[in-house]
């Protein structure tokens, strides 16, 4: 069964036009036509009937059917998933927690772990000790759990791989020694392996530390935070993936796959879940089931590590070069922000009237469209439609140099003076945008302070990283055009 959970956006509504009915969202605005059986069964997403409960209903239609449309009318904006329940279902659990040199945050994690509202006999525990120097084995033995302890260091994938050869649980569930589980981690994210579809589950990942400005900023900027929205992954061309301190898979699954590659230090979860995803299972990540991680909260650790992070994506793309980065472009709205960019270039107002002409003719042909399916929107929600659209690819396409080229053009800019105010557009429009969405408890000035240094250190770390594997895949980036916005 798919134990997936649909509501209707609040924003959504039905109109009935010549026999059959128009579904439309308001934010974001979208139109579209649907039969009046079509229109019933998004109306029985009540946020309580799972996908399975609603396909049997239906009676014609299969369960990966009816997901595949609620998935659609997700992205739409009509539907939105809504937190799956416990009803009854406990497989046996094997959390596998490596450790080295970490005895004060492993008595944390494992009390986390030994309080969790899931059945006792059902959940087995390994520690995989990497070599220690401290009291971290001593401290693992004092709870009820099983210790493996290495006489030196193997490194986190070996630790992994060690344990999930040994445990005994239909579902292995990894957590980082620095991590602090929730009571209901397990009770939340497991049920969601009644679809067999789904080989990997990961759940929410929060900050720890919230006292510093640095605490702060990693709490909403972090990169094990994989965002408030469900993501599903199949065998397809998304690089979605979840990070190994809060990720369940099967055992069988794992097994097929080969485990995590020891090879990998940095990236390893990323080349699981790919591999993985090619094999035909699905990943699932929902923004529940959460773990609290204590981040590295010192600036040199953190840039050191978003350094690491950034030499990842050289070995990565050399193993998946299916692999590439992908823009979706909406053909006018880009050439507005070409026109944009080109106003900053040559400081000049007159490349502006063409992106206004630009939105204009966007705004135009999306009021007839709407129009035309019948649809009564009012023009200054249309327009904000189109806003929104140009917003989130002008977000996109300034996140990208400023993530991947800003170093090269701040110093390309000592050569070409005008660089240098189109490099500040980007950081600073992309670093506005994150810093508006993902609310951070800090000021603007000290999270783009922390935005840049962090962009500057993760691109150094890809260029090394693509040097030293003697790939450059990560610059790959294929455009997605859109003609209609």
């Amino acid at each position: 069964m798919i134990p997936l959970i649909y509501r209707l956006r609040k924003e959504a509504r039905f109109e009935r036009r010549d026999g059959s009915f128009l579904v439309i969202s308001d934010t974001p605005l979208s139109v579209v036509r649907v039969s009046e059986r079509g229109a019933a069964i998004l109306q029985s997403c009540d946020g309580h009937k799972s996908v399975a409960s609603i396909a049997a209903e239906a009676a014609t239609l299969a369960e990966e059917q009816v997901f595949e449309i609620f998935d659609y009318f997700n992205r739409k904006g009509v539907l939105e998933p809504a937190q799956l329940k416990n009803e009854g279902y406990y497989p046996s659990v094997t959390v596998i927690i490596p450790a080295k040199d970490r005895a004060e945050e492993l008595r944390g994690c494992l009390e986390s772990v030994f309080a969790q509202e899931y059945p006792v006999g059902m959940i087995e525990v390994i520690v995989v000790d990497d070599g220690s120097r401290d009291q971290t084995s001593s401290v693992a033995g004092s709870f009820p759990c099983k210790v493996f302890s290495l006489e030196k260091s193997r490194g986190q994938s070996f630790c992994r791989n060690l344990a999930a050869n040994e445990g005994k649980g239909e579902i292995l569930a990894f957590l980082d020694s620095d991590c602090i589980a929730a009571k209901t981690w397990l009770k939340d994210l497991v049920p969601l392996f009644q679809w067999p579809r789904v080989g990997v589950v990961g759940g929410r990942v929060d900050g720890y530390f919230k006292e510093s400005p640095l605490d702060r900023y990693e709490n909403a900027f972090s990169s094990l935070f994989m965002g408030r929205h469900m993501i599903y992954g199949a065998n397809d061309d998304s690089r979605a993936y979840v990070p190994t301190c809060n990720l369940l898979t099967r055992k069988v699954v794992y097994g097929e796959i080969g485990g995590i590659r020891e090879s990998m230090h940095v990236g390893e979860d990323v080349d699981f879940c790919w591999r993985m995803r090619a094999r035909g299972h699905a990943l699932l990540y929902v923004p529940y089931g959460p773990v609290q991680h204590k981040h590295r909260n010192r600036m040199r650790a953190m840039l050191k590590r978003r350094l690491e992070y950034g030499t990842s994506e050289g070995v990565l793309y050399r193993l998946h070069p299916e692999k590439k980065k992908v823009l979706p472009v909406p053909f006018v709205a880009a050439l507005a922000f070409v026109g944009l960019c080109a106003s900053i270039l040559f400081l000049s107002p007159l490349p502006l009237f063409f992106s206004l002409a630009c939105f204009l003719f966007d705004a135009a042909s999306k009021a007839v469209r709407t129009g035309r399916m019948g649809a009564r929107i009012p023009v200054r929600k249309v327009a904000f439609s189109v806003i929104r659209t140009y917003l989130s690819f002008f977000y996109f396409a300034s996140f990208h140099p400023a993530r991947y080229y800003l170093a090269a053009i701040l110093l390309a800019g000592f050569a070409f003076h005008t660089l240098w105010p189109l490099a500040a557009f980007f950081v600073l429009f992309s670093s506005a945008v994150d810093y508006r969405t993902k609310r951070p408890s800090l000021s603007y000035p000290a999270f783009f302070f922390y935005y840049v240094l962090e962009h500057l250190f993760y691109q150094t770390g890809v260029f090394l990283g693509c040097v030293k594997a003697r790939t450059f895949g990560s610059y790959r980036m294929r455009l997605s055009i859109r003609l209609r916005t």
